[in-house]
């Protein structure tokens, strides 16, 4: 096959085209919030910084129970709606949109009125209390613009999805930057709150564009919604565990070594999202071209067989570059990060076996094996907490608390990886026969 062929056979490759647009559209994105990320810590200092990862990760943590799943299950559903029942299109997103206002505004209220106790007994810092009740309404926000995604992948609208991403990328550097350097702390919150009320905004008109074309069914279809909450449940609990799980590793180093520990941690998987941010923005695109195949075992094989290679190879080219200039990474980040090399190092390994299993998860969900996965995930997350805790508070005299987190979460996603394969071939296997 010469250039030119393969050149031509990939501009007509539709899960090529899609992929390339995600990735062209993250680059900017996520490379102007690294450099944000790196920069807000060096204003911030170690401890600084580490209140800072402690207050986002506890946002987020709640924003991923009020997602519900319904940014996966948008991209399923719609996927599949769109070539066989489009009029039913508008009636999931009324639907969704519901559930995703009554469970985020629910856990808000719930973090606004409690942010002091959180705050006093869970984060043994009493001051935070007023930043976390100023920043509910972003669990709000977050929850819309996961379900907007989740519809605008559904729809394929990838082209669209990486210009908001450019453009939010763009904002996050310039309000990350500007607003912590002259406010400190508060800066950098407010930074995170305005970033995701634009976006949320700038998708909101994207699919009012895509929608207004289609003509909706006037009734209320019950069986829609049992499907939604059906499908949704077992993926809202995996997130949901995921995420206090996450939670619970900051808050084992806040009990068990300090806040620097934490800054360091938080340092450091700053790169581990960088290096994954291709497989993540790809994992819509994933679950969309699965879903749309759910019923023809060779394309989805193939899909998946071609997914699997391209992940590994986006994982592995920018975890070797990070992995060899962690030294140098390390520096801009300032004196009071010393050690931070070793860490950024553990970190890249760790992407490797997340980047695959995130390809299984996805084939995973559109093949409906969703409580499955939750069971594997589950054994995951709580594997990870119970590792970490005994390590960090047995052995971590003499060693760093971040090391021996960034240990265990090394070896429970290799066994997660395993566990993920093992149990897909299986189930094929045995729906084959």
């Amino acid at each position: 096959m010469t250039i030119n062929n393969l050149i031509t056979k990939l501009k007509n490759n539709q899960l090529f085209k899609d992929s390339a647009w995600s990735l062209m559209g993250n680059v900017v994105g996520r490379g102007l919030a690294l450099v944000a990320g790196i920069l807000v810590a060096r204003f911030l200092g170690k401890d600084i910084f580490g209140e800072y990862g402690i207050i986002r990760n506890t946002i987020l943590t709640i924003g991923v129970f009020s997602t519900f799943g319904l940014g996966y299950t948008a991209t399923k559903y719609i996927a599949e709606f769109k070539a066989l029942s489009r009029e039913k299109i508008p009636l999931f997103i009324k639907t969704a949109n519901k559930i995703t206002f009554a469970i985020s505004g629910f856990m808000a209220l719930l973090l606004f009125v409690f942010a002091d106790y959180v705050a006093f007994h869970w984060l043994e810092a009493e001051h935070l209390g007023t930043p976390l009740r100023i920043l509910a309404v972003l669990i709000v926000f977050n929850a819309i613009t996961t379900t907007q995604i989740g519809v605008l992948s559904g729809f394929g609208k990838f082209k669209e999805i990486a210009k908001i991403n450019s453009i939010v990328g763009v904002l996050t550097f310039l309000f990350s930057v500007v607003l912590t350097y002259y406010f400190d702390l508060n800066g950098a919150l407010l930074a995170l709150l305005l970033v995701q009320l634009i976006n949320c905004s700038l998708n909101y008109f994207v699919v009012k564009n895509e929608t207004k074309k289609i003509k909706s069914v006037k009734h209320q279809d019950k069986e829609l919604l049992r499907s939604i909450l059906s499908f949704s449940t077992p993926i809202a609990l995996q997130e949901a565990v995921y995420a206090v799980s996450s939670w619970l590793l900051s808050l084992l180093l806040i009990i068990y070594a300090t806040y620097g520990d934490l800054g360091m941690y938080t340092a450091a998987m700053q790169w581990k999202a960088i290096i994954l941010f291709i497989p993540g923005i790809l994992r819509n695109v994933i679950l969309s071209h699965l879903s749309e195949n759910t019923n023809n075992q060779l394309a989805h094989n193939n899909i998946l067989k071609q997914t699997i290679t391209i992940n590994f190879i986006a994982t592995l080219i920018p975890c070797l570059l990070v992995f060899a200039f962690s030294g140098f990474i390390a520096k801009f980040y300032g004196e009071t990060f010393d050690g931070l090399s070793i860490l950024i190092s553990l970190a890249c390994f760790i992407t490797i076996f997340v980047s695959i299993s995130n390809v299984y998860s996805q084939a995973y969900m559109s093949k409906g094996f969703n409580w499955l996965m939750f069971k594997i995930r589950l054994f995951r997350d709580i594997g990870t907490v119970v590792l970490a805790y005994f390590l960090i508070k047995y052995m971590s005299e003499g060693l760093n608390g971040a090391l021996l987190l960034i240990l265990s979460i090394i070896l429970i996603n290799v066994i997660f990886l395993i566990l993920m394969f093992f149990i897909y071939k299986k189930r094929i296997d045995h729906i084959d026969n």
